[in-house]
């Protein structure tokens, strides 16, 4: 029981991490891919250019998006890491056998990328997009191009951890399902023919 109960945990927190990666992937590439080409004009960005209206909205949309992402991640990292350590140790997983290596690697990788990210990344990123929000409220287009910059340095760091991390959670995914699948039965043994009997 305590075991399935590790295993329920381990499935979940999988799943929920692979599930938040994608979510943000897609909803990226939908509201930077449509919001940015609209006509809009931002009641609060009036000051700023009215053709940069639109990337700004999609910077709005995604900030809320990437939280939920990140808050996701926040919780079920920690219970697949954990999950995965017991399963390896209390349980008496084999840790040398190849899929329980993959995962383990692939895993503790991700979780290690998305650490650096979430304390030190992501507090930089959140302060300049924010800082860069206030220049374009006060029509001061200097800071606001400055605050810009950084924030897209920072911003392609960032994606590029979120597609590795994809990508290893993915094969942690194939991995697992092989790791915790069925044992293979032993091979029956086919007994050879019988010779025909003599009429």
């Amino acid at each position: 029981m305590p075991l399935r109960l590790c295993l329920v945990v381990y499935w979940l927190g999988l799943a929920a991490w692979f599930s938040g990666l994608v979510t943000a992937g897609i909803a990226a590439s939908m509201v930077f891919g449509r919001l940015p080409g609209m006509s809009m004009q931002l009641q609060r960005f009036q000051p700023y250019p009215v053709d940069e209206h639109g990337t700004i909205a999609a910077g709005l949309v995604m900030a809320d998006v990437f939280f939920a992402v990140d808050v996701v991640q926040f919780i079920a990292i920690p219970l697949v890491v954990i999950a995965l350590l017991l399963q390896l140790t209390l349980f008496g997983l084999p840790a040398r056998r190849p899929a329980n290596v993959i995962r383990a690697a692939c895993l503790l990788v991700a979780a290690t990328l998305f650490t650096w990210y979430a304390l030190l990344l992501s507090p930089s990123l959140n302060s300049e997009l924010r800082l860069f929000w206030q220049a374009a409220e006060a029509a001061d287009l200097d800071a606001a191009q400055r605050h810009r910059e950084f924030f897209r340095a920072g911003h392609t760091i960032a994606r590029h951890i979120l597609e590795v991390n994809l990508l290893l959670v993915l094969v942690s995914l194939a991995a697992s399902a092989i790791a915790l699948g069925p044992a293979p039965g032993p091979r029956q043994r086919l007994d050879p023919p019988l010779p025909a009997a003599n009429p």
